[in-house]
């Protein structure tokens, strides 16, 4: 005997959550691209603008290659992990108003 369809499959919603570490992740990898992109592009665009400006001020340039880089290191981990903050509390807060019923 043939099994019958249970139509109650319709009936209730299933809610599914955010896994929150993935979620923060994703997040934090998505806005250290775009610091890098931002870095990348005001690096080619301003350092050489910076750097003769410091030299006709002080006779030294402003930014030697290291600190460029130490520059672009620092804000790389810092925009990580405000981007995988930030994204944790979304999901932890959208995971929250799950719970919340609405009638």
């Amino acid at each position: 005997m043939a099994k019958k369809f249970d139509f109650n499959v319709f009936r209730k919603p299933k809610i599914l959550k955010l896994d929150l570490l993935r979620f923060g992740l994703a997040g934090g990898i998505i806005s250290l691209i775009f610091v890098l992109a931002v870095e990348v592009f005001l690096w080619i665009k301003y350092v050489p603008l910076y750097n003769s400006m410091m030299v006709n001020l002080y006779g030294v340039a402003g930014l030697t290659t290291f600190g460029i880089l130490k520059i672009i290191l620092i804000s790389l981990f810092l925009g990580f992990v405000i981007g995988l903050l930030f994204t944790w509390l979304f999901a932890w807060i959208y995971n929250k108003l799950l719970m919340v019923k609405i009638k």
